[in-house]
Protein backbone atom coordinates (compact mmCIF):
# COMPACT_ATOMS: atom_id res chain seq x y z
CA UNK A 1 0.00 0.00 0.00
CA UNK A 2 2.88 2.69 0.78
CA UNK A 3 4.13 1.95 -3.01
CA UNK A 4 0.84 2.93 -4.28
CA UNK A 5 0.99 6.26 -2.33
CA UNK A 6 4.14 6.97 -2.61
CA UNK A 7 3.58 6.38 -6.61
CA UNK A 8 0.83 8.65 -6.74
CA UNK A 9 2.43 11.13 -4.70
CA UNK A 10 5.03 11.45 -7.34
CA UNK A 11 3.09 11.26 -9.92
CA UNK A 12 0.16 13.94 -9.22
CA UNK A 13 1.81 16.19 -11.27
CA UNK A 14 3.55 15.57 -14.44
CA UNK A 15 5.36 16.50 -17.70
CA UNK A 16 4.32 14.68 -21.34
CA UNK A 17 5.47 14.74 -24.68
CA UNK A 18 4.55 12.56 -27.32
CA UNK A 19 6.81 10.47 -29.11
CA UNK A 20 9.29 10.45 -31.99
CA UNK A 21 9.90 8.76 -35.67
CA UNK A 22 13.68 8.63 -35.30
CA UNK A 23 14.75 5.65 -32.37
CA UNK A 24 17.94 3.83 -31.55
CA UNK A 25 17.68 0.70 -33.52
CA UNK A 26 19.16 -1.77 -30.31
CA UNK A 27 17.59 -5.05 -30.43
CA UNK A 28 16.95 -5.18 -26.90
CA UNK A 29 15.02 -2.98 -24.98
CA UNK A 30 15.84 0.14 -23.69
CA UNK A 31 13.96 3.31 -21.60
CA UNK A 32 12.18 4.96 -23.51
CA UNK A 33 14.07 8.22 -22.73
CA UNK A 34 17.10 6.37 -24.05
CA UNK A 35 15.19 4.51 -26.89
CA UNK A 36 13.50 8.21 -28.51
CA UNK A 37 16.18 10.74 -30.20
CA UNK A 38 14.46 14.06 -30.54
CA UNK A 39 15.77 17.52 -29.36
CA UNK A 40 11.88 17.87 -28.01
CA UNK A 41 11.50 14.95 -25.71
CA UNK A 42 15.35 16.10 -24.52
CA UNK A 43 13.87 19.50 -23.59
CA UNK A 44 11.50 17.76 -21.43
CA UNK A 45 14.28 15.63 -19.63
CA UNK A 46 15.92 18.14 -18.81
CA UNK A 47 12.27 20.74 -17.09
CA UNK A 48 11.49 17.16 -15.82
CA UNK A 49 14.88 17.08 -14.11
CA UNK A 50 15.39 20.61 -12.77
CA UNK A 51 11.50 20.84 -11.60
CA UNK A 52 11.77 17.40 -10.15
CA UNK A 53 8.75 15.95 -12.20
CA UNK A 54 7.55 12.56 -13.50
CA UNK A 55 7.99 12.45 -17.25
CA UNK A 56 5.76 10.69 -19.51
CA UNK A 57 6.07 9.75 -23.10
CA UNK A 58 2.77 9.32 -24.65
CA UNK A 59 3.40 6.80 -27.62
CA UNK A 60 1.08 5.84 -30.38
CA UNK A 61 1.66 2.20 -29.95
CA UNK A 62 1.91 1.94 -26.35
CA UNK A 63 -0.10 5.53 -24.98
CA UNK A 64 1.25 6.83 -21.92
CA UNK A 65 4.62 5.25 -20.87
CA UNK A 66 7.15 6.55 -17.58
CA UNK A 67 10.22 7.29 -19.20
CA UNK A 68 11.92 4.67 -17.71
CA UNK A 69 9.96 1.98 -19.32
CA UNK A 70 11.97 -0.24 -21.17
CA UNK A 71 10.62 -0.69 -25.07
CA UNK A 72 11.49 -2.22 -27.84
CA UNK A 73 11.99 -0.73 -31.62
CA UNK A 74 8.87 -0.17 -33.27
CA UNK A 75 7.19 1.91 -36.06
CA UNK A 76 3.77 3.43 -35.42
CA UNK A 77 2.85 6.93 -35.76
CA UNK A 78 -0.64 7.85 -34.13
CA UNK A 79 -3.08 8.55 -36.91
CA UNK A 80 -6.29 10.26 -36.23
CA UNK A 81 -8.43 6.78 -36.68
CA UNK A 82 -6.11 5.42 -33.38
CA UNK A 83 -7.41 8.31 -31.68
CA UNK A 84 -11.00 6.91 -30.78
CA UNK A 85 -9.75 3.09 -29.90
CA UNK A 86 -6.47 4.44 -28.03
CA UNK A 87 -8.57 6.90 -25.04
CA UNK A 88 -9.99 3.57 -22.91
CA UNK A 89 -6.13 2.66 -22.64
CA UNK A 90 -4.59 6.22 -22.22
CA UNK A 91 -7.18 7.08 -19.40
CA UNK A 92 -6.79 4.03 -17.43
CA UNK A 93 -3.45 4.77 -17.89
CA UNK A 94 -3.81 8.19 -15.89
CA UNK A 95 -5.72 6.51 -13.37
CA UNK A 96 -3.26 3.91 -12.67
CA UNK A 97 -0.30 6.36 -12.70
CA UNK A 98 -2.47 8.67 -10.60
CA UNK A 99 -2.01 11.83 -12.92
CA UNK A 100 -3.99 14.79 -11.75
CA UNK A 101 -2.09 17.67 -13.81
CA UNK A 102 -0.44 17.73 -16.96
CA UNK A 103 1.52 19.88 -18.63
CA UNK A 104 1.99 18.64 -22.27
CA UNK A 105 5.02 19.80 -24.22
CA UNK A 106 4.39 19.79 -28.41
CA UNK A 107 5.71 21.43 -31.75
CA UNK A 108 2.70 23.91 -32.96
CA UNK A 109 -0.25 22.44 -33.98
CA UNK A 110 -0.74 24.26 -37.50
CA UNK A 111 3.04 23.75 -38.91
CA UNK A 112 2.90 20.17 -37.66
CA UNK A 113 -0.11 18.55 -38.34
CA UNK A 114 1.00 15.43 -37.73
CA UNK A 115 1.09 15.96 -34.20
CA UNK A 116 -2.97 16.72 -33.64
CA UNK A 117 -3.67 13.06 -32.80
CA UNK A 118 -1.36 12.73 -30.22
CA UNK A 119 -2.36 15.86 -28.24
CA UNK A 120 -6.36 15.00 -29.47
CA UNK A 121 -5.49 11.57 -27.68
CA UNK A 122 -4.23 13.04 -24.43
CA UNK A 123 -7.02 16.01 -24.54
CA UNK A 124 -9.85 13.44 -24.77
CA UNK A 125 -8.10 11.01 -22.14
CA UNK A 126 -7.16 13.99 -19.40
CA UNK A 127 -11.30 15.35 -20.23
CA UNK A 128 -12.72 12.06 -19.31
CA UNK A 129 -10.50 11.25 -16.31
CA UNK A 130 -10.45 15.37 -15.13
CA UNK A 131 -6.89 15.80 -15.61
CA UNK A 132 -5.70 19.40 -15.69
CA UNK A 133 -4.39 20.14 -19.06
CA UNK A 134 -1.78 22.55 -19.71
CA UNK A 135 -0.40 22.75 -23.18
CA UNK A 136 2.74 24.24 -23.89
CA UNK A 137 4.60 24.70 -27.33
CA UNK A 138 7.79 24.66 -27.93
CA UNK A 139 10.24 25.31 -31.35
CA UNK A 140 13.51 23.58 -32.03
CA UNK A 141 16.80 25.31 -30.91
CA UNK A 142 15.08 27.57 -28.95
CA UNK A 143 14.40 26.93 -25.25
CA UNK A 144 11.20 29.28 -24.87
CA UNK A 145 7.56 28.47 -25.15
CA UNK A 146 4.07 29.39 -25.43
CA UNK A 147 1.49 28.63 -23.20
CA UNK A 148 -2.19 27.17 -23.97
CA UNK A 149 -4.59 26.13 -21.80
Amino acid sequence: MLDLAIKEEVTLNALVTYCCKDKRDDSEPLPAIERYLSWRIDYVRRKAQAESRPLLILSGLLGLIRAETPIRIYHKQLMPEDVGPMVDLVSHQLLWLGVERIEYFVRDFQTNPEVRPYHDLLAAACQRENVQLKVTIVSEGDDSSTTRR
